[in-house]
């Protein structure tokens, strides 16, 4: 069980009949979500608790005396949090309300790696409330923009990226060229066969990409950015591989280039999966570079 739910549960011991009754209600609800709220509807679920004072006021308590869980340490915690604090705002409770305000404020004054989850969290939010939250976290974020490495690609090869938050694009090449199902694939083409995954995104925590290189058994595989950033894992050799090439966006085609040597193999820069999420304009213009 998540501790942020077994603490919500423990503390319903001294309660009345009903009220301990509507709190489990709310506990057992959080403990079926199996991710954080990504849209309006799923931040809406919370909509059926908010007139309930006794359980606005029951979760704001156990919420300001429980400290933001870390990711490593409490991963599903992070899901029951933030459908809480969904919860919190919704109720336009004027504690729950200063309570939330004053949190997305520490978020920002610290730079917090989660602010971005505030930032999508307040996109869905009509609440005048929050308006000067909203605006403050929207421009911290605009204020990074130009650095990030997804809108100096962007910018290079001719791509139009938003400046909101509502946007993603992913495409993905392999050394066919097409897509497969694994079980169209031969023993030796599971091991052969590499695809290399790239998804790019606005600001979430300190990442902007992910470019992913793997093979269908997953005897070759690599994760970029990543802590060893550099490295490629070889199952079947002694030692894995370091690029010499920083894997980055701007670099791709580098990378590319660097472990048709490496695996001695091509890549088909043909991408036959790709999709573009949100008001992305030019968008031939990922095709045209890689191609070039």
């Amino acid at each position: 069980m998540r501790e942020l739910i077994e603490k919500l549960n423990k503390s319903t011991i001294n309660l009345s009949k009903l009220e301990k009754k509507e709190a489990l209600k709310f506990s057992k609800r959080l403990e079926s979500y199996t991710h954080v709220p990504t849209n309006k509807k799923e931040i809406e679920r919370m909509n059926s608790f908010i007139s309930n004072e006794f359980l606005v006021s029951f979760v704001l308590q156990i919420i300001e005396n429980y400290k933001y869980p870390r990711e490593s340490k409490y991963p599903f915690d992070i899901i029951s949090y933030w459908y809480c604090l969904c919860f919190l705002i919704l109720s336009n409770q004027d504690k729950a309300t200063e309570f939330s305000i004053n949190l997305g404020n520490q978020f920002l004054e610290k730079n917090h790696n989660d602010l971005w989850q505030f930032r999508r969290l307040l996109e869905f939010i009509d609440n005048p409330k929050f308006k000067v939250l909203t605006k403050n976290i929207e421009n911290y974020f605009l204020s990074k923009q130009n650095d990030l490495e997804s809108y100096k690609w962007a910018k290079e090869i001719g791509l139009e990226l938003p400046n909101d938050n509502n946007w993603a694009l992913f495409f993905e090449i392999s050394t066919d060229g097409r897509f497969r199902f694994g079980n169209d694939l031969t023993p030796k083409e599971k091991e052969s066969r590499l695809r290399i995954t790239t998804s790019v995104y606005p600001l979430q925590g300190r990442k902007c990409w992910e470019i992913e290189l793997k093979n269908w058994n997953n005897t070759v595989s690599a994760r970029w950015p990543t802590l060893s950033k550099n490295e490629i894992r070889l199952e079947k050799k002694r030692k894995n591989y370091v690029l010499k090439i920083e894997p980055s966006l701007r670099n791709l085609k580098l990378v590319i280039e660097e472990l048709e040597t490496i695996l001695d193999t091509r890549f088909d820069k043909t991408m036959y999966m790709k999709r573009f999420k949100g008001k992305i304009k030019n968008k031939n213009a990922v095709k045209k570079w890689l191609l070039e």
